[in-house]
C-alpha cells in the first residue's frame, strides 16, 4: 500500500478520481462542480484526504450527494482508507492562516519533557487505574473525555500528562500536542486580551490541537472571563472528537471557583483518584531510581530501600528526594562496599533527631499540614491573601487550632496576623458550611486524621 501511494504524486491520484467521478455523473453538471476552479484536493496524508470546493454552498452539494462515491473511488486508486474532509475555500485559507500565523504565536514556550513516559512510571495499585486511562485516552482517543486525574501533590499526575502526551506523538506523528498548565492558559489568555486581539484567535488555534492536555485545571478558579474562553475551547475540542486531559488537587466536585458548567463537563469524563502509593510501590520507585542511574540490584540493601519507604512515604515527590540526597552521600563519602542501613542513617541523622523530638500537635504543625494539603506555602495561609483557595485553607487553618487544641481565638489569630473577631467569624463560617459542604467535610476529616497520625 504504501509503495502504491508513494509512487503516485496527489495530482495524479486526483485526475484519477476525477476520471471515476465524471464516469458516474452527468457531463454538464461534473463541469460545473468538478473543474479545476470549482474542486481541488488539498492535501492526502495521515489517512486523511482534504478537499476544497469554491463555495460553502458547492461544498455541502458535494458532501451531500457525492461523498460515498468519492470515498470508495479514493479507496480503490490508493488501496487505503480515508477519511473525507469537503470543506469551502474562504474555511480553508482561514484555517490555513490560524495554523501558519497563531501556531508560533501561542504556548511557544509549551514542551514536552521527554524523560517522562510510560515505560519509566512505575504503577501499583494507588495509581493503576490513572495510568491505564491515559493509556486509553492515546489508542482510543475521545473514547473518555475528559479524563480527569487528581490527587495531593507529588505522586504522578504531571509525570502521567507528559508520557500521554509523549506516547500520543509516537503514534501520531504528525499531530499536534499541547502541554500547558492552567496558569499558562491564563497567561495566554491575558496577554492577548490586553494586546486588544481578538480572542476568537486563540480558539482559531485550538482547531489546530489534536490532544490537549492542561495541568492544575483549579487554578482557574475565580477566573471568569478565562473560564468563559476555557469553556468554549473544551466544547470545540470534545466537537472534533479531540482528546482532553486534565489534572487538579481534588475531584470535579470538590472544585470550588469554577463555573458549574465546567465542573459538569469535568464530571462528565472519567475522573480518577491517584492515592498514596503502598509500600511495595514505594519500593519499585526505588528499585526505578537505582536502574536509572545504572547501580546494581544489589548495591542499595533491601532494609534502606524500607527504611526510605516507611520514613518518606508522604508522596513520590518526597521519597525520590530522600533517594537523591542518599545519593549525594554516597558521591561525596563513597563508602566502600554496598549500602547498608547504619550508612543510611547516618545520611537521615537530623530527620531521625526531629522524629525523636516530635511532640504534641501545635498550631504550626496545623498549619503545615493544611499547606500540604492544598499544595500551599505556610506563608501563603499566613498572609493576607484573600483568594478563594488560599482564603479557605486559612479558615480551615484556624477552625482545627480551636478544635483540636482548644485555643483561645485571640492566641489563634496571633499566628495568622488576626484580630479574634476576624478568626471567630471565619471558624463560625466553617462550622457552617461543614452542615451542607461534603466536600469540605472530607478535606477536614482527612487534615484531622493526618494531624492525628503525625503527633
Amino acid at each position: 500500500m504504501r509503495e502504491t501511494l508513494k509512487d503516485k504524486q496527489t495530482s495524479d491520484i486526483f485526475q484519477e478520481l476525477l476520471t471515476k467521478i465524471g464516469e458516474n455523473t452527468n457531463i454538464r453538471l461534473f463541469d460545473t462542480m468538478f473543474s479545476p476552479e470549482s474542486f481541488e484536493l488539498k492535501s492526502l496524508e495521515n489517512n486523511k484526504a482534504l478537499f476544497v470546493a469554491d463555495s460553502a454552498s458547492n461544498a455541502a452539494m458535494i458532501k451531500s450527494a457525492y461523498l460515498p462515491l468519492i470515498q470508495k473511488s479514493l479507496e480503490e486508486i490508493t488501496e487505503n482508507h480515508y477519511e473525507i474532509e469537503i470543506t469551502d475555500r474562504s474555511s480553508f485559507l482561514k484555517r490555513k492562516a490560524a495554523v501558519d500565523g497563531a501556531t508560533t504565536s501561542f504556548f511557544h514556550n509549551s514542551r514536552l519533557l521527554p524523560q517522562f513516559t510510560f515505560d519509566n512510571f512505575v504503577t501499583g495499585a494507588s495509581n493503576k487505574d490513572a495510568y491505564l486511562a491515559c493509556m486509553f485516552a492515546v489508542e482510543k482517543p475521545a473514547m473518555n473525555n475528559p479524563v480527569f486525574l487528581y490527587s495531593k501533590s507529588g505522586l504522578g499526575k504531571t509525570h502521567l500528562l507528559q508520557a500521554t502526551g509523549n506516547f500520543y506523538k509516537i503514534r501520531h506523528p504528525e499531530s499536534k500536542v499541547l502541554y500547558i498548565t492552567s496558569e499558562d492558559f491564563l497567561s495566554e489568555f491575558v496577554r492577548f486580551i490586553k494586546g486588544k486581539k481578538d480572542s476568537e484567535s486563540l480558539k482559531d488555534f485550538f482547531n489546530t490541537v489534536d490532544i490537549l492536555l492542561v495541568d492544575d485545571i483549579q487554578f482557574l478558579a475565580g477566573k471568569e472571563d478565562t473560564q468563559i474562553m476555557f469553556f468554549n475551547v473544551f466544547n470545540l475540542l470534545v466537537s472534533q472528537g479531540k482528546q482532553i486531559v486534565l489534572t487538579s488537587d481534588r475531584s470535579p466536585s470538590e472544585l470550588k471557583g469554577l463555573q458549574d458548567r465546567l465542573v459538569s463537563r469535568f464530571s462528565g469524563g472519567l475522573s480518577i483518584n491517584i492515592v498514596n502509593p503502598n509500600k511495595d510501590t514505594l519500593i519499585a520507585i526505588l528499585h526505578q531510581k537505582m536502574k536509572a542511574n545504572s547501580l546494581p540490584e544489589d548495591y542499595i540493601d533491601d532494609k534502606v530501600l524500607e527504611y526510605l519507604s516507611a520514613n518518606y512515604s508522604k508522596n513520590v515527590r518526597e521519597l525520590e528526594g530522600a533517594f537523591t540526597r542518599l545519593l549525594f552521600a554516597i558521591t561525596v563519602d563513597k563508602p566502600k562496599g554496598n549500602i547498608g542501613l547504619p550508612f543510611c542513617k547516618k545520611v537521615f541523622d537530623d530527620d531521625e533527631k526531629r522524629r525523636s523530638k516530635k511532640g504534641k500537635v501545635d498550631i504550626n504543625k496545623i498549619i503545615s499540614a493544611v499547606a500540604d494539603y492544598y499544595s500551599l506555602t505556610e506563608s501563603q495561609i499566613k498572609s493576607n491573601v484573600r483568594t478563594s483557595q488560599i482564603a479557605l485553607a486559612r479558615q480551615i487553618a484556624m477552625y482545627l487550632s480551636r478544635q483540636l487544641l482548644s485555643l483561645p481565638y485571640q492566641v489563634i489569630g496571633r499566628s495568622f496576623s488576626k484580630d479574634h473577631t476576624t478568626v471567630l467569624s471565619n471558624i463560625n463560617k466553617i462550622e457552617k458550611n461543614l452542615k451542607t459542604d461534603g466536600g469540605l467535610r472530607k478535606a477536614v476529616a482527612t487534615l484531622t486524621e493526618t494531624i492525628k497520625k503525625d503527633d
